[in-house]
């Protein structure tokens, strides 16, 4: 084994990493909140490929933000602000953490560590949304 001492695995690889001989059991909400994020992303990571090849093909048309209508200017402000507001707390989180700087709201995701998973995710999944409204598929005339 590469580790000498059960102390000094945890040391390394962090308490929350090992499984304790006295305890077997999974923590199976623990599983959920991490691992379906997983299941999310992957399915979206997958469309915003196609997506970017049916780009290169000329399938889709760019609009203008002067072109939208007011509905889909407003869901495309939306998830640009939910996208930049998980990037600024995800920054201040990591800056938090490293002792360097503490930004307003900056440790939020400090909190709960799934909420982090989740709305990196849900950023993700805002992407791939965001896209399709800005590129739209052309219309298919017969």
């Amino acid at each position: 084994m590469f580790f000498r001492t059960l102390a000094e695995a945890r040391l390394i690889l962090g308490a929350s990493n090992l499984c304790s001989r006295r305890s077997e059991s999974v923590d199976l909400l623990g599983l959920v909140l991490h691992g379906v994020p997983i299941l999310v992303l992957v399915p979206c990571i997958v469309w915003i490929v196609r997506f970017n090849i049916s780009q290169q093909k000329g399938e889709r048309l760019t609009l203008k933000w002067r072109d939208m209508d007011p509905v889909r200017k407003t869901v495309a402000s939306l998830i640009s602000v939910w996208i930049c507001l998980n990037l600024y707390l995800s920054v201040g989180n990591e800056l938090a953490n490293l002792n360097v700087l503490v930004l307003p709201l900056g440790s939020i995701y400090s909190i709960y560590g799934p909420i982090l998973v989740w709305a990196s995710a849900s950023s993700i999944v805002g992407l791939a949304v965001l896209l399709s409204i800005r590129f739209p598929r052309r219309p298919v005339i017969a």
